[in-house]
């Protein structure tokens, strides 16, 4: 079958369960929909295919859209993104090293694989990073399936109903927010220089740089042209069904087997990110960096540019939330495989 076919096959079945799941209004319901609609139709036929650009547009889009909701004032804030950092950070190192330390004692996988297994990175890029460091890739890219398809799809939701109404002052100023009048041109001037930075990002060395390229880009331009920096809601839903299609497409048989075989490793997981997110998430809150409903979702195991489409389901709008994201991804695909090798190699 053509490619341009299974492209259109997969981007159909992604549509189709997103677009279900969007009404029945799952957070991240496109998002998540759209990973389970790729992920049945390769599963069943084998005939799904998303190519890496999508992952490209969707990042830019993404980046795009976050770029242009922020103002001058909300850049005032980001030197507060330092402490919560501090916070967040070394938490899920703590939790990255005790998770892979009992997968690796209940399961039998090597200790490298173990901790690869629990990075809390992107899912394109561990399984990579893995491979280079002696790690079983398929196993990795499992677990970071699992981990991805828990922040997307069950956090957000389980973040919703645990914070209740705490943030509903927050999420009524987004909502009574004027709403713009689009105008072609400038959602085109806008998604143009997302396009121009994130594609300069992506062949930066810098981890994630497509998407942080695209927001810091679509963030100077919309300081330095307020109002003309415009990104409607449809085009966030787009990018959340590109990436989701992606990361459906990429799971085949292969990754739901292993997954029948590694049920108590997978639980141990779930289980790390879960506190992590309730513990990370009162602390951020208790040191005044985040809101209860912000320091879960800043503590949420799932991709920078996941959660920052996410994070607009829940009525959360925050620039400090986005570059801590972003900031946790770059520091995890840098500095954590050096930390992992160190911690096998004392242990070794």
């Amino acid at each position: 079958m053509p490619q341009w076919i299974q492209l259109l096959l997969t981007i159909l079945c992604a549509l189709a369960v997103g677009r279900v799941l969007d009404r029945l209004r799952v957070p991240g319901g496109m998002m998540i929909g759209a990973v389970i609609g790729a992920c049945l139709l390769g599963v069943t036929t084998g005939q799904s295919h998303m190519p890496a650009p999508a992952k490209t547009l969707a990042q830019i889009i993404a980046g795009a859209f976050i770029g242009s909701g922020i103002t001058r004032d909300d850049v005032r804030e980001m030197k507060t993104v330092v402490k919560p950092a501090l916070i967040l950070i070394p938490c899920l190192l703590v939790i990255n090293i005790i998770s892979g330390l009992l997968i690796h004692h209940v399961s039998g996988l090597d200790l490298m694989t173990a901790l690869m297994c629990c990075v809390p990175g992107g899912i394109s890029d561990i399984p990579m990073i893995a491979a280079d460091m002696g790690a079983d890739p398929s196993v990795v890219v499992t677990f970071q399936f699992i981990r991805l398809v828990l922040g997307i799809g069950c956090f957000p939701l389980m973040i919703r109903v645990v914070t209740g109404g705490d943030d509903a002052g927050r999420t009524e100023v987004v909502k009574t927010k004027k709403k713009k009048d689009f105008q072609a041109v400038n959602v085109l001037a806008t998604f143009a220089v997302a396009a121009v930075c994130g594609l300069i990002g992506k062949v930066s060395p810098m981890p994630s740089g497509t998407m942080g390229f695209a927001t810091l880009g679509s963030i100077v331009y919309a300081c330095a042209f307020p109002g003309k920096a415009q990104m409607p809601r449809i085009l966030r839903k787009c990018a959340q069904l590109l990436s989701g299609a992606y990361v459906g497409a990429s799971i085949g048989a292969e990754q739901l087997r292993l997954l029948t075989t590694l049920g108590l490793p997978a639980v141990i997981l779930i289980a790390g990110y879960t506190l992590g997110c309730f513990v990370i998430g009162y602390l951020l809150y208790r040191a005044g960096c985040f809101s209860r409903r912000e320091g879960m979702l800043a503590a949420t195991p799932a991709g920078a540019s996941d959660m920052a489409l996410i994070s607009a389901d829940l009525g959360v709008s925050s620039a400090k939330l986005v570059v801590l994201q972003v900031l946790r991804l770059i520091v995890v695909v840098l500095v954590f495989p050096s930390i992992l090798s160190f911690v096998v190699h004392l242990l070794g």
